[in-house]
């Protein structure tokens, strides 16, 4: 007697039975292939490639005794099967099976035999105790086929409520086992949910809790869904093919509908991503998904972003610059930083930087048509001033009657000009504060980085010149009103003040305030080690002010006297280390 009633069973299904053994032969073995034959023989295959061949189902589904004309789709499916998988001899086949739900006869087993005979490997004909065996290894498989979704619910709910229920605790049985004892159960229940995917799941903590834990490139999971659960953690739920077909036997995918009006900038995002694959943000849809085991039943308005993923396959390009005789100034690689195809017309677009990114380069092809290109500054926030400045003095170096173009490795150009003119702002802005800060950095140790051209003032822009002009070897002269000292606490240390103050209101000496410079360029901070001395010319006490009167921690100030000028220089001779700074 048959373990399953396959002919009640294909009745109540609305699915065929070949489908259902072939999921269940792809939850048996993980790294198993299903392949619809394109020729009407009624049969699916499933191939599974081990290391020394390849193993092959043929699934039919004949529930009951076979008749002459079924045997005949059987002789069918092994002669394609001879002319696709062995006559070529480019597989070599380790093992062949024919599968049905009906157990064969005696005869039709010696049919077989004698049709199989000459194949050179092993063949066999698996019948209803195969298939019951694969079905009580995979009982939720078979209930979702056998009575759907409903009855699949109610095998669930009490594994459910098996997984929930208390645990039984000993002596040596802790917390965290407990409960690692009920996660394992509900790991186990959660693998039941469909039969070509399996969820993943966990929480992730994150550096910066407003941004989305991203996955990685190769990353096997296809979908995943992220919840944020506060204090910087999210909860994530990624769904990973169990086979290599699963994608292709149960594709996810997503319904979407757009709900921008027209000449909104939503409704302009939408139109650029269609027309030239351009990422958005948070635009209005309506969608579903469809497919795997987060398929919604309809769909639900929501916001979509589409962001476009880091590659490794992106070709090499290059900017190059000739003169008009001919002569090539530079060959400078570029990097590709977006790449993107439109999702209606297949136009291309590329968005490419130099090396340093001090220049930003889009250029847009249409299909049979010319490309288009801009260029504007880049952002060179972060990178290395020297190599900035050399970039730049390159490009600078570009002449009106010059040929720019952007090719491929092979020197084939994508596209050319003449005379290219480059925004003003890389030599009034962008390669002064390259150049001074490359002179700053033989006078400090830290490393000094470019910051956001964008954010920088015009009275940061003046600071940095003069600072560079100082170290560069040009003292600046500059005049003072007042400067507010404060008796020390320590008598010698007093009476060296006094001393000093006196001196210099008697033309005996010079003060002198030695500091190393600090300075701001947008939201970046830069210090530099080499000390300044600013030395004041000439000075006086304020009107009124007794220093002999003066009690530790009293403040006085010094003013201007005949000259009320500073000169402000580099300290000479300094090496590191021989000033110390309170």
């Amino acid at each position: 007697m048959p373990t399953y009633d396959w002919p009640l069973i294909q009745q109540r299904s609305g699915d065929s039975i070949e489908s259902l053994i072939a999921t269940l032969l792809r939850r048996e073995y993980s790294d198993a292939r299903q392949v619809n034959p394109s020729q009407g023989d009624g049969g699916i295959d499933i191939l599974r490639v081990a290391a020394d061949g390849i193993e092959i189902w043929q699934v039919k589904g004949f529930t009951t005794s076979i008749s002459n004309s079924q045997f005949r789709q059987v002789k069918n499916s092994w002669k394609r099967f001879l002319e696709e998988h062995v006559a070529s001899g480019k597989k070599r086949i380790i093992r062949y099976h024919l599968v049905t739900p009906w157990t064969p006869t005696e005869e039709r087993v010696t049919v077989f035999d004698e049709l199989t005979a000459d194949a050179g490997f092993p063949c066999q004909w698996d019948g209803d105790a195969f298939i019951a065996g694969l079905a009580d290894r995979f009982p939720e498989t078979m209930r979702r086929f056998t009575h759907g979704e409903a009855v699949l619910e109610q095998f669930i709910s009490q594994k459910a409520m098996l997984a929930s229920s208390p645990v039984e605790r000993g002596e040596s049985l802790k917390m965290l086992d407990a409960i690692e004892t009920r996660q394992d159960a509900l790991n186990a229940l959660r693998d039941t949910i469909h039969d070509n995917y399996r969820i993943e799941h966990g929480t992730r903590t994150v550096t910066n809790s407003q941004e989305i834990p991203l996955p990685l490139d190769d990353d096997p999971a296809v979908f995943h869904r992220m919840t944020y659960l506060g204090d910087s953690r999210w909860k994530y739920e990624s769904v990973v093919p169990r086979t290599p077909d699963a994608m292709k036997i149960d594709p996810i995918g997503a319904e979407v509908e757009f709900m921008t009006t027209p000449g909104t900038p939503e409704h302009d995002a939408v139109r650029e991503w269609a027309e030239w694959g351009t990422p958005f943000q948070d635009v209005r849809v309506r969608m579903a998904t469809t497919g795997g085991p987060f398929a919604d039943e309809e769909a639900v308005e929501s916001t979509v972003s589409l962001i476009e993923r880091s590659r490794v396959d992106s070709a090499s390009l290059y900017l190059r610059c000739t003169e008009i005789s001919g002569q090539r100034r530079f060959r400078m690689p570029l990097v590709v930083t977006s790449q993107t195809t439109g999702s209606e017309t297949g136009w291309l677009r590329l968005v490419l930087d130099t090396p340093e990114r001090s220049l930003n380069f889009e250029l847009r092809f249409k299909q049979g048509e010319g490309a288009e290109a801009k260029v504007q500054m880049g952002n060179i926030d972060g990178r290395n001033p020297e190599s900035v400045c050399d970039e730049l003095v390159e490009l600078l170096g570009i002449g009106e009657s010059d040929v720019i173009s952007v090719e491929t490795d092979a020197g084939n150009a994508l596209l050319g000009v003449h005379g290219a003119v480059l925004p003003s702002a890389l030599e009034a802005l962008y390669l002064p504060v390259a150049s001074h800060l490359t002179l700053l950095q033989s006078h400090t140790a830290p490393a000094l980085v470019m910051p956001s051209i964008a954010e920088i003032t015009d009275d940061q822009f003046r600071h940095l010149s003069l600072i560079a002009a100082i170290y560069g070897g040009v003292p600046h002269c500059w005049n003072w009103k007042e400067l507010t000292l404060q008796v020390p606490e320590s008598d010698t240390e007093a009476a060296s003040i006094r001393a000093v103050v006196i001196d210099a209101i008697a033309g005996r000496g010079t003060i002198v305030q030695v500091e190393k410079p600090a300075f701001t360029l947008g939201n970046r901070t830069y210090t530099i080690d080499h000390p300044l001395a600013s030395t004041m010319h000439s000075v006086q006490l304020e009107r009124g002010v007794d220093l002999e009167a003066l009690q530790p921690g009293e403040t006085f100030r010094i003013v201007p006297g005949t000259d009320g000028s500073v000169t402000t220089a580099k300290v000479v001779d300094w090496t590191p280390g021989s000033f110390q700074f309170d």
